[in-house]
């Protein structure tokens, strides 16, 4: 994101860091998240899974694996009161990154250091390492956002991460769709290591960035808080508790069988790595470019809150389309990921956006390690343990291939994982979403009739 130097000054009335600083640093923050997204999109989409099957991880393994982040989301609160106590979340953040990208150099050769066609060893070793990363990343995020909640003056926070979004969305969407050619021309253990090392390439170099980027200083404390106070601070806020436990759960609804939809479009509808990466993460990333900054936008004017009740009302519908995909029709895997690129960056930008002003500028930081502890434990953790077992045990329960339907429509474990997905997030949009306030927020239907509105009136000036 961009700022004129007018709008800079009139921003920087209240924040720490000079106007040229502040504008410098802002674009590099852009600037690094634009090589970042293409590391985490290789780390986390199709190239992970084909990697984890291949080493001989069955469906609890994998998704025990794809819940690691849940121990770095533990330790995080024990990072936070480090890091309110010291102020050094800088030192934090940087060191954190410079062990959690390049660890991705190791994990793509571990294959070939121990051979895992005749030991599992490697998916051992593998699991371990992945666990060490997903440590660092936890403290680097929990950095991050604090650090971002001092630097990005709060008046433009939806603008500054929706434009933020939209670009760094453009190298995500080119890094996964090389991802997906090079893994398709390179075939085995080889190709994931192609992949992966390029992916801690950009990772590293993202980290790098931030040497130049503007630290504000934390607010300190005026003495040295007990652990055990300052991490119970949170749960007392009842307003920041039960924000808290709405995202939990609402991702609890959605990664209960978000690891599976990569495994059922390479087991069961049996799409290749590069149409994989079309359909999923370069169709959504093209969704998200023209819509993030209206979401963005809508959230500086009217409050995150109601932007991030429409992304959910629209997101409910996704997993019960997945119900109409068989290896005829994988054009409607095209369909969702159009429809997910434009309102799950949305619901994540909000939630960030509330994850951080919610809370109060003091201690802030264990808000937030309170906030991804929560939202680890139940939304990750849990959710991803619960799809596991659920897989491995109805995939002997249920006859192979499915219950026939209609239209060659078969249902199977997996339909039963999406159908359960839509209808927890129905559940906890109805009854756990208004339990929360945003303070000077609008509502929902204020923004749909000032949309359509605006919408009348440029018809009719074409008339």
């Amino acid at each position: 994101m961009i700022l004129s130097m007018e709008k800079v000054a009139i921003l920087n009335s209240n924040n720490r860091i000079s106007g040229n600083d502040l504008k410098k640093s802002l674009m590099l923050v852009t600037l690094a998240a634009s090589l970042g997204l293409p590391f985490f999109s290789v780390i986390n989409g199709p190239a992970l899974t084909g990697f984890t099957r291949a080493l001989g991880a069955n469906d609890f393994v994998y998704s025990v694996i794809m819940a690691l982040p849940v121990i770095g989301a533990i330790i995080q609160v024990f990072f936070s009161y480090v890091m309110i106590n010291s102020g050094k979340r800088r030192l934090l953040f940087i060191a954190a990154g410079f062990i959690h990208r390049p660890l991705w150099f190791v994990i793509a050769f571990i294959p070939f250091i121990l051979n895992p066609d005749k030991t599992k060893a490697g998916i051992v070793v593998i699991t371990l390492l992945i666990a060490i990363s997903s440590i660092a990343n936890s403290i680097a995020g929990l950095a991050f956002s604090s650090w971002m909640g001092d630097l990005v003056p709060v008046e433009v926070k939806g603008r500054f991460f929706g434009r933020r979004t939209m670009i760094y969305t453009i190298t995500g969407g080119v890094a996964a769709l090389l991802c997906g050619l090079l893994l398709d021309k390179i075939h085995g253990y080889t190709g994931y290591a192609v992949v992966f090392v390029f992916a801690a390439i950009l990772g590293t170099a993202d980290i790098t960035l931030f040497f130049w980027i503007k630290h504000p200083p934390m607010t300190a404390p005026k003495k040295r808080q007990p652990f055990l106070k300052l991490f119970a601070e949170p749960f007392k806020d009842r307003n920041y508790f039960r924000f808290m436990i709405f995202v939990a759960f609402w991702y609890f609804s959605v990664n209960i069988a978000g690891p599976f939809f990569n495994v059922y479009m390479i087991e069961e509808l049996k799409m290749s790595f590069l149409l994989i990466s079309l359909f999923t993460q370069v169709a959504a990333n093209l969704s998200t470019i023209f819509f993030i900054r209206l979401w963005g936008n809508l959230a500086d004017k009217y409050g995150s809150k109601p932007v991030m009740f429409l992304c959910c009302t629209s997101i409910i519908i996704l997993p019960l389309i997945w119900l109409f995909t068989t290896p005829h029709s994988t054009w409607v895997v095209l369909l969702i990921n159009l429809m997910t690129g434009i309102f799950w960056p949305g619901f994540e930008m909000t939630a960030l956006n509330q994850s951080i002003w919610l809370a109060p500028e003091k201690n802030r930081s264990i808000y937030l390690a309170n906030y991804t502890l929560v939202v680890m434990l139940i939304g990750t953790a849990a959710a991803y343990l619960c799809g596991g077992a659920f897989m491995q045990l109805t995939r002997t329960a249920i006859p192979a291939g499915g219950l026939p339907l209609f239209a060659g429509i078969k249902f199977g474990s997996f339909q039963f994982l999406f159908l359960i997905s839509a209808f927890i997030r129905l559940l906890v949009l109805v009854f756990i979403f208004r339990r929360y306030e945003e303070k000077d927020s609008s509502s929902s239907i204020k923004i749909l009739r000032d949309l359509k509105a605006s919408l009348s009136g440029i018809i009719n000036m074409q008339k």
